[in-house]
């Protein structure tokens, strides 16, 4: 047990290192960069340093392998990984993912004292914690952006308004704004100077976003682009808009909080009791995992809890 202790927290310690390697400094990998892709096009690969030639490395080496056969994961994982500001590639956090599950597989292993189930729940554990981190952090960033959107478009109106062009209103967000709209308009700058044209950078942030509103903002300086007109009206007319939608947004989610709740506590007790059972009172539980009546019941536990979890969460998601 206490081979497998140490193997678990040596795991979890690789996967910390994975995560909060260093990036060295900005302003000098850029310029390597350019230095490199600057010469007649030849876009010769960066030499990797000693850190990519150890185990970290091969982990995303071989990563970077798997992933080139599922293209569409890969690029599920990279947009999931963008929206929640997580600066990874596929590559580097499917290693870390899976570092964390084996890692917790172990110790669950540990805490229930050799016991086959512990192993199982803690890979489950280790598997789902990860992507429920990234979904989190996404919904948070989403969610961030949305609030600030109504305050974004009123501050380009008014950079328009005093005679800036639209671009310059972007950099104006990026030099006053606060992120996450910060970031993304950041992002839109640089595409800019790269050579996308204006609409479509914002279309990209709509998109990493998931953003409806936001693609209506773009869409309308499409238009306004063809066809002529006032912007800054424009998007002030935008603005208010948007802030009323937010205003109700908030209301209808200040509504359906209850029902939300009763969805995590009546969904989470059942397995998270379960697993309290098997970990402390096994003679109590251990008959629905040794016996064939006892698996039956646990499959038909199973649909039920997951039916049930359904059947609230669909009802108290209002679409809007």
């Amino acid at each position: 047990l206490a081979g497998v202790g140490l193997v678990a927290l040596g795991l979890i310690a690789a996967a910390v290192a994975l995560a909060v390697r260093p990036k060295g400094d900005g302003q000098e990998v850029l310029n390597h960069q350019i230095e490199v892709y600057g010469r007649q096009g030849t876009g010769a690969q960066p030499q990797q340093g000693p850190a990519a030639a150890g185990l970290a490395g091969q982990a995303q080496e071989l990563a970077a392998r798997a992933l080139a056969g599922n293209q569409g994961f890969e690029d599920r994982l990279a947009v999931k990984l963008e929206g929640a500001n997580v600066a990874m590639r596929p590559a580097e956090w499917l290693p870390l993912h899976g570092a964390i599950a084996f890692g917790i597989g172990l110790l669950g292993l540990l805490l229930t004292g050799g016991n086959f189930l512990g192993l199982v729940f803690g890979l489950l554990l280790g598997l789902l914690l990860p992507w429920a981190y990234l979904g989190r952090r996404e919904s948070k960033r989403v969610s961030a952006f949305q609030n600030q959107l109504a305050e974004t478009m009123q501050l380009m109106a008014g950079s328009l308004r005093a005679g800036l062009s639209l671009a310059q209103s972007v950099d104006t967000i990026v030099r006053e704004g606060s992120e996450p709209m910060a970031g993304e308009f950041r992002r839109v700058v640089v595409e800019t100077r790269l050579g996308v044209d204006l609409e479509d950078a914002l279309q990209g942030v709509s998109e990493r976003m998931r953003s409806k509103d936001f693609a209506w903002v773009v869409m309308a300086i499409r238009i306004q682009r063809n066809v002529g007109g006032n912007l800054a009206e424009l998007l002030l007319r935008v603005a208010d808009t948007l802030r009323e939608r937010e205003y109700i947004r908030r209301h209808v989610k200040a509504l359906s909080a209850e029902g939300r709740l009763s969805v995590y506590v009546l969904g989470g007790l059942p397995p998270v009791f379960l697993a309290y059972l098997a970990a402390t009172r096994w003679e109590y539980v251990g008959v629905l995992f040794t016996t064939p009546i006892g698996w039956v019941m646990l499959g038909v536990m199973t649909v039920l809890l997951c039916a049930g979890v359904l059947w609230m969460s669909k009802v108290s998601k209002v679409a809007f």
